[in-house]
C-alpha cells in the first residue's frame, strides 16, 4: 500500500443500537478512536462475537466488568478459549433509567425488563419495586423498550435516557443504578500490540500456572487489576484470567509481553 493511500478503516460492531448502553459505550470509544469505523449493530452478544470471529467486523464491543457485578460473560468467553483478544477498553458510567409507557407511574409497574443493565439496578428494584417481576430480555434493552411501548402501562424497562427520547417513553426514575460504571472491551480475532498499551490480559490454566504468572507480575513490577476464574470440570482446578496494568499508565515493555508468551489474550489501552 502506498504512503499516500488511505489506511483501511476497522469496522466496529456492538449490541442493539446507539440507544443501548453498549451503543453508548461504543460511541465513547469512537470519540477517542476516530480511526475506527462503524458502528454496526447486532441483536445479541453472541451475534457480536460471531461477527468478529467470521470477519464481518474487525472489533466487537461488549461489557467486561462493572462496579456492581464484577466480571461478565465476556470474560467467560475468553476463559472458555474463544479466539477473541482484547484490543481496546473504554470505561463509562451507566446512568440507568427506569422507562415506562407515557403516563405510567412507579406504582403502576408490575414487571421490569431490560438487558444486562438490570443487574446494575438490583438495589433500586428491591427497594422501590419489591413485588415486580424482573426479566432479562433475550436480545437487548431497545427491543425490551419497544415491548414496553406496546404494553398496557404496567411494564417498564431499564434503559438509556436516549432510548426514552427516541422511542417516546417516559423517564419514571433517573440514575437507578447507584452510580454504576462499566468497562467495555473491544474484541478482535487477532492479537496486536498497539502503541501506548498499558494493560495486559493473561489466561492461565491451573494453580501452578497462576503462581508462575504472579511471580512474573512481581518481577516485572506490574499491578494486578482483576482476577477471575472459570471451572475446568476438575474439582479445585480452574482457569484464570488476569488483567494487569503498568503502575503509572506507562506503556508496556516488550519484556512484560514476552514473559507470558501464548497466555496473552489482550494488549490494550484503557480509556476513561
Amino acid at each position: 500500500m502506498g504512503a499516500s493511500e488511505p489506511q483501511p478503516v476497522r469496522r466496529v460492531g456492538t449490541l442493539g443500537s446507539l440507544l443501548t448502553f453498549a451503543g453508548q459505550a461504543t460511541q465513547a470509544l469512537l470519540e477517542r478512536r476516530p480511526d475506527l469505523g462503524g458502528p454496526e449493530y447486532f441483536p445479541t452478544m453472541d451475534d457480536v462475537a460471531a461477527a468478529v470471529l467470521d470477519g464481518r467486523i474487525e472489533v466487537g464491543v461488549l461489557t467486561s466488568e462493572t462496579s456492581h457485578t464484577a466480571c461478565t460473560e465476556t470474560a467467560a468467553r475468553l476463559l472458555a478459549g474463544e479466539r477473541l483478544f482484547i484490543a481496546e477498553e473504554i470505561v463509562v458510567p451507566y446512568h440507568c433509567a427506569l422507562l415506562g409507557k407515557p403516563g405510567s407511574r412507579l406504582a403502576d409497574i408490575t414487571h421490569v425488563g431490560g438487558h444486562g443493565s438490570i443487574r446494575q439496578c438490583r438495589r433500586f428494584l428491591a427497594e422501590r419495586l419489591p413485588h415486580a417481576t424482573v426479566e432479562i430480555h433475550r436480545q437487548n434493552s431497545v427491543e425490551a423498550a419497544r415491548e414496553v411501548l406496546d404494553g398496557d402501562g404496567s411494564t417498564a424497562v431499564i434503559g438509556t435516557e436516549a432510548a426514552a427520547a427516541a422511542l417516546g417513553l417516559d423517564i419514571i426514575e433517573r440514575d437507578v443504578d447507584g452510580g454504576s460504571a462499566g468497562g467495555w472491551w473491544a474484541l478482535a480475532a487477532t492479537l496486536a500490540a498497539p502503541q501506548g498499551a498499558d494493560h495486559l490480559a493473561v489466561r492461565v490454566d491451573g494453580s501452578a500456572a497462576l503462581n508462575e504468572a504472579l511471580a512474573h507480575v512481581a518481577r516485572l513490577g506490574l499491578v494486578v487489576r482483576t482476577i477471575t476464574n472459570a471451572p475446568t470440570g476438575e474439582i479445585f482446578r480452574y482457569r484464570y484470567l488476569l488483567v494487569l496494568r503498568t503502575p503509572a499508565g506507562e506503556p508496556l515493555g516488550d519484556q512484560a509481553i514476552d514473559a507470558f508468551g501464548p497466555q496473552v489474550v489482550g494488549i490494550y489501552r484503557s480509556w476513561r
